[in-house]
């Protein structure tokens, strides 16, 4: 039985030993985003401790939970094909959010019962400043062969300064500071007969991350729930982009995503001992 470790956490301190453990030949599979989707020198450890250790590093869950964009971006590269841009809701939390946000009910509740729901980080802020989104931009970016540092992401965030200074214990009383801006651009948009998405989009001039208006036929404007939907242009796709879309946030989904990554690991090591 090969030893694997499974980070299902979000801390900076355990991502950091990833590389420490794929060296000896651990294997480690994650939903922690602060592996590949941290400073580009800690991606680059990973993937040569991986190499060097002959270890598996399994990270379908950091983006999408486990949907098949991370497979799908690595087997086009692999294939020859060039990616060109990718861009897409890639917040489950955030998706939820602005499915749900109808201008009925202050934002803030929204993000009160999206956090409650389990769908947004412990830190509703993480997801409203764009922050965990251009860490996914990152991972998807340099499975895509782009080696994006973190600063190469232009994110315009959601979160007050008010609330981005304020202490943890402070966050829920200052949400309410999110709703007369968010109104107002629901009630522009409305009236163009436009959707809010946050996007994040990598392409050859660059990255970003924030809100846009985007027509309602649009292909980002699909899907339901918390749904994450990203479109991949490439070589082989220049005009009609390939479409993923599925659930991206939520415990039963990620666990899922992490289960499957453990299962194909040991079908893996299984077929070389064979």
């Amino acid at each position: 039985m090969p030893d694997i470790v499974i980070d299902a956490t979000a801390s900076d301190a355990i991502a950091l030993r990833h590389a420490e453990w794929l060296g000896r030949g651990v294997h480690v599979v994650t939903a922690n985003k602060l592996g590949n989707g941290a400073d580009l020198p800690r991606a680059q450890a990973i993937e040569q401790a991986a190499r060097d250790g002959n270890a598996v590093y399994g990270d379908s869950a950091t983006v999408g939970a486990g949907l098949p964009l991370l497979r799908s971006l690595r087997a086009l590269v692999a294939g020859g094909d060039r990616i060109t841009s990718v861009e897409g809701v890639l917040s489950g939390s955030l998706a939820w959010l602005f499915n749900h946000y109808d201008g009925a009910r202050a934002f803030s509740d929204c993000v009160r019962k999206a956090r409650d729901a389990g769908y947004t980080e412990p830190d509703p802020r993480v997801d409203l400043s764009g922050e965990d989104v251009r860490r996914k931009l990152l991972i998807l970016a340099r499975a895509a062969g782009l080696p994006l540092q973190r600063s190469d992401v232009q994110v315009a965030s959601l979160v007050p300064q008010v609330l981005a200074n304020a202490g943890d214990a402070q966050v829920d009383d200052l949400l309410d500071v999110l709703d007369a801006p968010l109104s107002e651009q629901l009630h522009a948009a409305r009236r163009d007969g436009a959707q809010l998405r946050m996007v994040g989009r990598f392409d050859a001039t660059g990255a970003s991350v924030g809100l846009r208006v985007l027509p309602a036929g649009h292909a980002l404007c699909g899907g339901t729930g918390t749904d994450n939907r990203v479109a991949i242009h490439s070589d082989r796709y220049p005009d009609q982009p390939l479409l993923i879309q599925g659930p991206g946030a939520g415990a039963e989904v990620t666990a899922a995503a992490l289960l499957d990554d453990v299962l194909s690991l040991l079908q893996d090591v299984r077929a070389r001992a064979a």
